[in-house]
């Protein structure tokens, strides 16, 4: 049981390549943790890329599992709690160009771009402290590289 949590966590580290993130980030990943959890009816599997400057280290997760597409449904499509918006709580924003379809949740310095492919689901997010288009536009060439080999 423990080879098959070992190998499920690697394959998380596997949707992306040092050059792939080295043409993002202009540095080479020094470090890739992975790691996996199951969750109920989700499995995750997660990859931390450490970068020679850590503050832009990259971080991939990919949740599958038969309750992927309920969790995505509910996480971006149902209507939101009074309680919620009263919060101000800022909406997931619509990307278009990636998987099925994907959202950028969070502000610059923490957000993140979920991407919906094929009943899984891929969260990537990197730091830095560029501007939310800037990082934008290189999670979307993560998500495409990724995205190929899901």
């Amino acid at each position: 049981m423990l080879g098959l949590l070992i190998l499920a966590a690697a394959d998380a580290c596997t949707l992306l390549t040092a050059k792939e993130i080295e043409t993002v980030q202009r540095e080479r990943p020094q470090v890739s943790k992975p790691t996996s959890q199951p969750a109920g009816e989700l499995n995750v599997r997660q990859c931390f890329y450490q970068l020679p400057t850590f503050e832009k280290s990259v971080s991939l997760e990919v949740t599958t599992g038969a309750g992927a597409k309920a969790y995505w449904r509910k996480a971006f499509h149902e209507e939101r709690r009074e309680e919620e918006e009263e919060e101000e709580k800022e909406r997931p924003e619509r990307v278009k160009g990636v998987g099925e379809e994907a959202f950028w949740t969070g502000s610059a310095r923490l957000g993140g771009l979920y991407v919906l492919k094929k009943g899984s689901i891929l969260r990537l997010s990197i730091g830095g402290a560029e501007s939310k288009d800037a990082k934008l536009a290189k999670l979307r060439a993560l998500a495409r590289s990724a995205l190929k080999r899901l």
